[in-house]
């Protein structure tokens, strides 16, 4: 009897979930976690004419700043842009050797800036690499 009196509610607990929907599924194959390299990070700051005056971004019709990656090969990484205005942009890599361009650009992507190379960039886990460029009104297009 005391069996019964237990059966009766699970099975209606059962029921109701069934009822409502409950279902737990899993999408794609299960295996392992998947890593990530170790990310360390590349910050660029820059100056506008030797200054962090915002409102020379607007005289240069400058709105953004293009950060372009590449591998040690070559390959194109990433591309990154911030607000002129901001001076800083972070960008997180994995370890490893990389190089970079860097142009100021106007709402529409067009250049504003000669473009600047960065070379022989190494990203190291765990810390931060800060490079400085000036784009003097000689370099604005």
């Amino acid at each position: 009897m005391y069996l019964a009196k237990l059966v009766i509610p699970l099975s209606a607990c059962a029921l109701a979930a069934a009822t409502l929907g409950c279902a737990v599924g899993v999408d794609g194959p299960v295996g392992p976690p998947v890593t990530t390299a170790a990310a360390g990070t590349l910050t660029v700051r820059w100056l506008v004419a030797g200054t962090t005056n915002g409102s020379l971004c607007g005289s240069y019709n400058a709105t953004t700043l293009e950060l372009v990656v590449y591998d040690a090969a070559g390959n194109q990484v990433t591309t990154a842009n911030a607000p002129c205005e901001s001076f800083s942009l972070t960008l997180a890599l994995p370890d490893g050797t990389y190089s970079a361009d860097v142009t100021l650009v106007d709402p529409a992507g067009n250049s504003r800036s000669v473009t600047k190379p960065l070379a022989a960039i190494e990203v190291v886990a765990g810390t931060d690499l800060a490079i400085d460029v000036d784009f003097p009104s000689t370099s604005i297009l």
